[in-house]
């Protein structure tokens, strides 16, 4: 296998869906999980769970981490990051916990990650509600095709 491709990729759907738009992550991957996925790929409903879901991806799978993220620009804008983006900029989640800190948590536990990536979508609407917004379910196909160009960069490791 060449060097930087993975040989998993998991898609990890991150948010609280009783908040509208914090449940975009969900959402996404649950879209996802209807489509044929190639058998490297797996999608997994993390929710607020973060912590658990991590204990579910393979050691050494690549992750491509779905999420709202409040970075400034219109509702539905995608942003792409690594952890150690997210390390350095604070004030972009919409969580307590951060992603850097979760996935060091479980590092820390003994669990091995490959590449992990991370796309925010700027959230139009973030208050209790079912569903998402009209604004971010119309871009969804959007998200989607922005995923799955990240998890096809993994396998082919570019």
């Amino acid at each position: 296998m060449p060097e930087g491709q993975a040989n998993r990729v998991v898609v990890l759907g991150i948010g609280n869906e009783l908040m509208r738009d914090d449940g975009v992550g969900v959402h996404v991957v649950r879209r996802l999980a209807r489509e044929p996925l190639e058998p490297r790929v797996e999608a997994i409903e993390a929710g607020t769970a973060l912590a658990d879901a991590l204990d579910l991806v393979a050691d050494g799978a690549a992750v491509v981490a779905v999420d709202a993220a409040s970075g400034g620009g219109p509702p539905g804008s995608i942003y792409r990051f690594s952890l150690g983006d997210l390390a350095a900029e604070r004030g972009v989640s919409l969580h307590e916990t951060s992603l850097p800190e979760a996935f060091a948590l479980a590092e820390v536990a003994g669990a091995k990650f490959g590449e992990v990536v991370v796309l925010g979508v700027e959230p139009a609407e973030v208050k209790p509600g079912e569903g998402l917004s009209p604004t971010l379910e119309a871009r969804l196909p959007v998200i989607l095709e922005a995923v799955r160009r990240e998890v096809s960069r993994l396998l082919q490791g570019g």
